[in-house]
């Protein structure tokens, strides 16, 4: 079982007491989750949600000691006002946003640039945009504005350009072509940074493709 950083501190925030309701928005692999269900027993449920299927798949296997306390929906927080219709008598609601290291680590849908892997950056499979899509079918300003907006890349602009220049010759599949391309277009004084040069770019994607914002 994962086991967040800050779990301590959210622990003595929400305080869980028996029989009481609790939702995780970001239920990932169930730290959060599993933590408030061993203090709100014995009738206390967690409505756990998130949009990664098989994240869901592996938190259910995880935590069966749970039976029906424990309810998971495969679904995305935005949609928190419906999916909560029929959970009464919450207690407290978390949301931990961000990343998981899984995502980056294990998942092989090309969030991390130090890899290389396909460019899909999908958290919900099923959806139908991917960053490969953004990068070679997106034009020119539409990209140059998610890096800006989403990513706040000071190379937004040259960085856009390059995208369409090179998928002029070939298509855009993976991580490390994109990172390439965006090495090209950043001037080499501004690539020897504390953070990676690519670090905003695969920021702005992500957040776009899964529409974080």
């Amino acid at each position: 079982m994962h086991i967040p950083v800050l779990q301590k501190e959210v622990m003595q925030y929400l305080a869980p007491k028996p029989n009481e309701n609790f939702i995780d928005c970001t239920a990932g692999f169930g730290g959060h989750t599993a933590a408030i269900l061993e203090k709100n027993g014995p009738q206390g449920r967690v409505l756990g949600i998130d949009w990664d299927k098989e994240v869901i798949s592996q938190l259910k296997s995880q935590t069966t000691k749970f039976k029906d306390r424990l309810i998971l929906i495969n679904d995305s927080f935005t949609n928190l006002k419906e999916i909560a219709k029929k959970f009464h008598s919450i207690s407290g609601v978390l949301f931990d946003l961000g990343m998981s290291s899984w995502h980056l680590e294990e998942s092989g849908r090309g969030f991390s640039f130090l890899k290389s892997e396909p460019l899909d950056m999908r958290y919900n499979v099923n959806n139908p945009l991917t960053a490969e899509k953004i990068v070679n079918y997106w034009s020119e300003p539409e990209m140059e504005n998610i890096l800006k907006e989403y990513g706040e890349e000071r190379f937004a602009g040259n960085i856009a350009e390059e995208i369409i220049n090179e998928r002029k010759f070939y298509p855009i599949k993976s991580t490390s072509q994109l990172v390439k391309i965006i090495q090209k277009a950043i001037p080499f004084r501004y690539q020897r940074q504390k953070i990676h040069f690519a670090t905003r770019v695969f920021q702005a994607l992500r957040i776009a493709v899964n529409d974080e914002l």
